[in-house]
């Protein structure tokens, strides 16, 4: 067999023969270099990529559609080229354990996005700012002073509260006449009210709460752009797409509303001396601000906000939108449901949050939901801080590792029938689907050292909305319900909900 340079000096020679022919011939080196290349190294297998471009003229517009079809074909670890950036798709819970536990240190890191710049404060935020000091220290300060336990379980007549008054707006509008109600504005409004009075308390900063609503969501389309320059660098500086200006315009009115915001808590706080007044998360921010026991600035409250709104308003809306959707295309499955919350509370009165841990089936709606409709579908890339070896095949240092929660939760291997919307699997099964430590088949909050520090406060938001919008009616479409999905920060559905509802109680709540 001939070797690699005996072959390139027969190119060469080729080219001086013909050197009209140089261009295919660079590009033929080019080719068999990278094979050659790719061998050597053992990457994990994947789809040819071409020069350039890699394989990002093979990614659809769903990425996580996309990724499940390359594991399919090749493997539970993959790899492809999206620009000049090496991608690695894990899809077993083998593979996933490996890299959010056994080498998480390694893996921790994020990559440079024009978002995480742009948007989010130069990486001062907790998502997308990478592995280090910082990133410690900021997450450690959402864990124990802003999202703990005690916070959390402070806020539940808040979620009680906004719940309560989605179910009224939800009757009212049946009453109107209409034909069908939209719920998926409702959840929507539901979850962002209950996000900024968790930021913010029920001051709603003095009737400014629909302009930081409608800022938040432009904030939420924004980051979901996918931006070019971040695969092909040399392309950035062009910001061919635009989408760049559009990142800094929707950062500076973030500012601006939220340098009024702020200015609005600390006069508060200094008019309520010696009062006592529910504190929210920008108040205990500001806080620790002053007691310079931790540097922070207004910058990093200000992005702290932004990754709460962005991480917590869209993926717990999609969740509710997507469990409703799977229980109104399950009916049996949702009579199991009311008939559990009938048993608990009855049908004199609404469910309050004391009632949940009475309600296993519940629990187990939610966790097949977050199943078969993970509201990160490809968790969010990690990067590779060092050159690696993953279930024997060598990993470049910066690669970007995605974790497609979407084929973990739909292999076969792993689950029986698994499209069909079947809760009972989780019956009896003490799953953490939270701290993920030791159970990969399912990650909906991720794991290790980037798993979501918000994940208690959004299983609570779940479990108690959906419990008390299937307690308070029956919900009908008229004709079938359209189950398809659009792009977007979480895997949204395409369509809203359209429901005709039905109330259930002997009153409204």
């Amino acid at each position: 067999m001939m070797s690699f340079p005996m072959l390139l000096s027969s190119l060469f020679a080729v080219v001086d023969q013909a050197p009209t022919t140089m261009a295919i011939t660079i590009l033929m080196v080019l080719l068999i270099f990278y094979i050659f290349s790719r061998q050597r190294r053992r990457l994990p297998p994947g789809p040819f990529p071409w020069p350039i471009v890699g394989n990002l003229l093979q990614m659809g517009e769903l990425a996580h559609r996309t990724f499940h079809d390359i594991a399919k074909k090749y493997g539970p670890i993959a790899s492809l080229k999206l620009g000049s950036v090496t991608a690695i798709v894990i899809s077993s819970p083998e593979m996933a354990k490996e890299v959010l536990k056994t080498q998480d240190l390694i893996f921790a890191s994020r990559p440079y996005t024009a978002t995480a710049k742009y948007m989010f404060y130069n990486f001062m935020d907790v998502v997308f700012t990478p592995y280090g000091p910082y990133l410690r220290q900021m997450k450690k300060l959402c864990m124990v002073e802003l999202l703990n336990a005690k916070k959390i379980s402070s806020m539940r007549e808040l979620r009680e509260e906004e719940v309560c008054f989605a179910i009224r707006s939800v009757w009212e509008k049946s009453r109107e006449g209409t034909v069908a109600v939209n719920l998926s504005q409702i959840l929507s409004s539901l979850v962002q009210s209950q996000v900024l009075r968790l930021l913010c308390g029920d001051q709603r900063f003095d009737n400014n709460g629909e302009e930081v609503k409608k800022m938040l969501m432009e904030a939420t389309t924004t980051a979901a752009i996918f931006n070019i320059g971040d695969f092909i660098p040399w392309l950035d500086w062009l910001d061919l797409q635009g989408v760049k200006r559009r990142m800094k315009k929707v950062h500076k009115s973030f500012d601006q509303l939220m340098s009024k915001i702020i200015e609005q808590h600390r006069q508060r706080a200094s008019s309520s001396v010696g009062e006592v007044y529910s504190k929210d998360i920008i108040d205990a921010l500001l806080e620790m601000q002053a007691a310079d026991s931790i540097t922070i600035t207004d910058e990093h409250v200000k992005a702290v906000v932004l990754d709460i709104f962005v991480a917590g308003v869209e993926t717990s809306t999609t969740t509710l939108e997507w469990a409703i959707s799977a229980l109104i295309q399950s009916p049996s499955v949702g009579k199991k449901l009311q008939a559990e919350i009938e048993a608990v509370v009855g049908r004199e009165r609404a469910v309050q949050e004391s009632d949940l841990q009475g309600m296993e089936y519940l629990f187990c709606v939610v966790k097949e939901t977050l199943r078969l409709y993970p509201p990160v579908p490809l968790l969010l890339p990690h990067e590779s801080t060092k050159d690696c070896t993953v279930n024997g095949y060598f990993i470049p240092k910066r690669s970007r590792t995605f974790i497609s929660t979407w084929a973990l939760g739909r292999d076969p291997a792993l689950w029986k029938d698994p499209l069909e919307f079947r809760p009972e699997r989780f019956m009896g099964r003490d799953i953490d689907f939270i701290k993920g430590k030791d159970f990969f088949d399912v990650l909906p909050f991720g794991a290790g050292r980037r798993g979501c520090p918000g994940a208690n406060m959004a299983f609570a938001t779940l479990t108690l909305a959906l419990g008390q919008l299937i307690h308070c009616f029956d919900w009908t479409v008229e004709g079938e319900l359209d189950m398809m999905e659009r792009i977007g920060v979480s895997l949204a559905r395409k369509f809203d909900i359209l429901v005709v509802p039905s109330l259930r109680l002997l009153s409204c709540p």
